[in-house]
């Protein structure tokens, strides 16, 4: 768990950095009070699950700079987001989770792209990453299977209208997305996904540039072969204190379309360190990733998103080779961000899927040439 904290700090940092290249003077402050629900199957009391919170965040504008990539995205601002939801009332989904929630407490690093405009009304797209705490989880709380572990990596994205009724400030609508868990890191951990909409207020900062700004970083602008290494775990159910460790091998070519895409195809292989034991059965099971062999192999497709030193990728694939005990678990797929030390070098976050549920997160490091 050290080493999964120690790396999305590491990511969130990287975000932040950007400040000392790219980011003018334009900064803002936004506060959302929000009111949402649980986004899980619904067991006949969906609406009255509520969840209250709010969010705060501090964004600098780069939609002034004239880098390529922000252009061509629609890149507006980024920032660091403060996160707060309150879960008590929800009663779980499935079983009998009621009162086993408290509060999430987070840390995002956060991204605003403005999708179009009508009139004065923007519309906006904010994704966000970074590192949740919650005081209730499964090992202080038994009835809470979501979320096995105080700390969680925690996903965020927003969907709103930004409307603008003075120089210094917007009013904000919309509707939001958070997902908490802790890529099975410890377990039980079904992760939570909640909805929300919000109001509220943006306070900006105008300044005009006197001065063209531009990053000095760009990313490697043609067709490159990848290759990525790390290492991961999977917990054991019920016990925190040991886990199943993996390593993330991957081969593949990107085919570069333009400095915000590139699309790429390749060859993956997860090694185990501990296969499944029959006689062992509570130790070595790992759900849809549980595998009597020491390697699974498969080929995928996908594509990256590259946002200067930030680089999204996500990948569906097919098993060549998996001798495993889900046998329906045939295709599996991929996601995850990298920070791009240099254009050849960088650390990545990846995440191993299958269906909904994650199998690992792979910690490594990624090399294109």
């Amino acid at each position: 768990m050290k080493k999964q904290l120690l790396a999305i700090v590491m990511i969130i940092v990287g975000i932040a950095s950007v400040n000392a290249q790219i980011a003018p003077e334009n900064h803002s402050i936004i506060f959302k009070p929000i009111f949402g629900t649980h986004i899980n199957n619904d067991q006949g009391h969906l609406f009255q699950d509520q969840i209250t919170g709010f969010d705060a965040a501090y964004f600098k504008d780069i939609s002034q700079n004239s880098d390529k990539w922000i252009g061509f995205s629609g890149a507006k601002s980024y920032g660091i987001g403060f996160i707060f939801r309150d879960l008590s009332k929800l009663k779980g989904t499935k079983d009998t989770s009621e009162h086993a929630f408290g509060q999430v407490y987070g840390l995002v690093a956060q991204m605003d792209f403005q999708l179009f405009k009508i009139g004065k009304a923007k519309f906006n797209f904010t994704p966000g990453v970074g590192l949740g705490y919650t005081n209730k989880y499964y090992y202080n709380n038994t009835k809470n299977r979501f979320l096995g572990s105080p700390i969680n990596e925690t996903i965020k994205a927003d969907l709103g209208m930004e409307l603008p009724f003075s120089k210094y400030a917007d009013l904000l609508l919309g509707f939001g997305f958070l997902h908490v868990s802790n890529g099975g890191a410890t377990v039980p951990n079904g992760g939570l996904n909640t909805g929300n909409v919000y109001i509220g207020l943006k306070l900006n900062n105008p300044k005009a540039l006197t001065a063209e700004r531009k990053s000095t970083y760009t990313t490697l602008q043609r067709n490159a072969i990848e290759l990525s290494a790390g290492l991961g775990a999977r917990g054991i159910f019920g016990n925190r204190d040991k886990s199943l460790y993996k390593s993330g091998l991957y081969a593949g070519y990107n085919f570069y379309l333009n400095e915000v895409m590139s699309l790429k195809a390749g060859a993956d292989a997860v090694y185990y360190y501990t296969t499944f034991d029959p006689n062992n059965y509570g130790d070595t099971f790992q759900n849809y990733g549980t595998s009597y062999d020491r390697w699974r192999t498969g080929v995928s497709i996908g594509a990256d998103i590259n946002l200067w030193r930030i680089t999204v990728a996500a990948q569906i694939g097919k098993y060549i080779h998996y001798y495993r005990l889900m046998e329906k678990a045939t295709w599996y797929w991929t996601f995850g961000p990298t920070f791009n030390i240099t254009p050849h070098i960088g650390l990545q976050a990846k995440t191993y899927m299958h269906f909904a549920q994650a199998d690992f997160v792979n910690w490594g490091v990624i090399y294109r040439f």
